[in-house]
């Protein structure tokens, strides 16, 4: 890994830390480049943008979430009930819950078409679909996308405080 493919690794893995821990609320170039330990004309260099840097700490977080996810559950298939109350569980490991507010923020501003976090949502909504079509059985696949919207929705209800 070349000396500036390593300073852009660990400003990702700086401004992932920040994003899971702090959410998108303040994310402007300066607090990303003082996050990254770096300047904001760096940020520029190695990025292009700031959205560049953003799509790039997304991107580490979806893949890194799926790699989790595999370490804790395994990899291995199991039917649509058994995933989703094993995704569910999850809620009570603090890291995870983190992620997926920091997902539940990308997806608001990907509805109100809010670029470049529409394009991100459905990459890592997508990455996420793939994910559970992987671990059911072949046999219930069809059950893909109720299963995802499950996930969701009782994630989303346990963050606001309503659980059932």
């Amino acid at each position: 890994m070349s000396k500036v493919e390593a300073k852009k690794e660990k400003i990702i893995q700086a401004v992932a830390f920040y994003m899971i821990s702090e959410g998108l609320a303040d994310v402007g170039l300066r607090k990303l480049a003082a996050v990254g330990g770096t300047s904001d004309r760096m940020l520029i260099y190695y990025f292009g943008t700031k959205d560049g840097l953003i799509g790039e700490v997304l991107q580490m977080i979806a893949g890194g979430l799926s790699a989790q996810l595999d370490m804790v559950l395994g990899p291995h298939q199991r039917d649509a009930d058994q995933l989703l109350n094993e995704v569910l569980a999850l809620k009570e490991v603090p890291e995870f819950i983190s992620v997926i507010r920091l997902w539940f923020e990308v997806v608001g501003l990907a509805v109100r078409e809010n670029e470049p976090y529409a394009a991100y949502a459905k990459e890592i909504g997508k990455t996420w679909i793939e994910w559970i079509e992987s671990r059911l059985p072949v046999e219930q696949r069809d059950q893909t996308m109720a299963t995802f919207a499950e996930i969701e929705g009782r994630l989303m209800l346990y963050l606001i405080g309503i659980e059932g």
